[in-house]
């Protein structure tokens, strides 16, 4: 009977053993783990700021461009007047040559 009962501290001791050694490789697996979720985390602020600064250079870029837009409209429409404007100095023009040319037949 003796014997029975060392055979079994035995068996209990290789089991707490084992025990330990799966505790130590699931610490060292949840260490890996956490070390690899930081790194992510990183990464995601690295991201993160990446996506505003392009967003902060989109809507600057998108101020320009509207800036553009109200210029090329100014310019547009200076453009018409200054048409409008030769038009009516060429009828001008025209009216004071006809008249010279009636006036010249007289």
């Amino acid at each position: 009977m003796v014997k029975k009962k060392k055979k079994v501290i035995h068996s209990k001791k290789m089991k707490k053993g084992m025990l330990g050694e799966a505790l130590a490789d699931i610490n060292r697996e949840i260490s890996i783990l956490n070390n690899q979720k930081r790194e992510l985390d990183i990464k995601i602020k690295n991201i993160d700021k990446n996506v505003k600064n392009f967003q902060e250079v989109e809507r600057k870029l998108q101020i320009k461009i509207a800036q553009i837009t109200e210029k090329e409209s100014a310019l547009k429409e200076k453009r018409k007047k200054l048409i409008q404007s030769k038009e009516t100095t060429a009828e001008k023009l025209s009216n004071v040559q006809k008249i010279k040319y009636e006036l010249g037949e007289v």
